[in-house]
């Protein structure tokens, strides 16, 4: 009976001491991950994003509780951003709104989503010069104008929103020169049908954007090319309207 008793005794101690163990190595992991975080919060604010990078990859990769893991997931997808890994911060937003879809701070998250598309359609703007911009690669600026519209409808209170209508009004600047240049085009190869066809979609889509008004010119001059003398008169009307407007 004695024996039986320490076999429990001994039992009941080793198994009080793996608890024991346990949870100072959980204590440890936790102290070594909220170290990590604060080195690479310093790193951020000293704007050493490859330095910040480094940590917070590390910390994701052996998290295995979890801990701060939205915060690392947010600070990665901006100091992605930062550093102009643009394809690498996207993927992480795509990540942190299928892992947080309801994160108090996923307005902020879209917001950089947005801003990652912005960058990554000049990113393609700047590489392709100086070939022909009809030809140019616009979707990224097509997803981020339409997520943008999408971002201030869906989050009205947030802080981001004054800031997604600046961005807003560059990317309607920005899509309809890219219509204009597509316009001018047809009007250089004679296509007067598709000028006018181009330059009535601009207007009802971009009527406030500077190339919306120069369309008007093209579209004028393609009815004159048509000898459609009446409605290019109206046009021409139009025009002095907005001029006089202008002045």
């Amino acid at each position: 009976m004695k024996k039986k008793n320490s076999i429990i005794f001994i039992f009941m101690i080793l198994f009080l001491s793996s608890i024991v163990h346990s949870k100072s190595l959980k204590n440890f992991h936790f102290m070594k991950i909220y170290t990590l975080y604060e080195e690479s919060k310093k790193e951020l604010r000293k704007e050493h994003f490859d330095n910040a990078i480094s940590i917070l990859e590390k910390i994701k990769k052996n998290n295995i509780a979890n801990i701060k893991n939205d915060k690392i997931q947010m600070h990665l997808i901006y100091a992605y951003y930062k550093n102009l890994n643009f394809n690498t911060a996207l993927k992480n937003t795509e990540e942190f709104i299928r892992f947080y879809p309801k994160h108090p701070n996923i307005d902020y998250v879209i917001y950089m989503q947005c801003l990652i598309k912005i960058s990554l359609d000049k990113n393609i703007f700047f590489n392709i010069l100086p070939i022909e911009y009809h030809k140019n690669d616009i979707n990224h600026a097509v997803n981020a104008f339409f997520q943008l519209k999408n971002f201030i409808y869906q989050y009205p209170n947030s802080s981001y929103v004054i800031n997604a209508k600046k961005n807003l009004i560059y990317l309607k600047n920005r899509l309809s020169e890219n219509e204009f240049k597509i316009l001018k085009f047809y009007f250089s190869h004679k296509e007067y049908i598709a000028v006018i066809n181009r330059g009535e979609e601009m207007i009802e889509k971009y009527s406030e954007t500077p190339a919306a008004r120069k369309a008007l010119i093209y579209i004028e001059k393609s009815y004159k090319a048509l000898k459609i003398f009446d409605t290019a008169k109206k046009i021409s009307k139009i025009i002095l309207l907005n001029k006089t407007q202008e002045t």
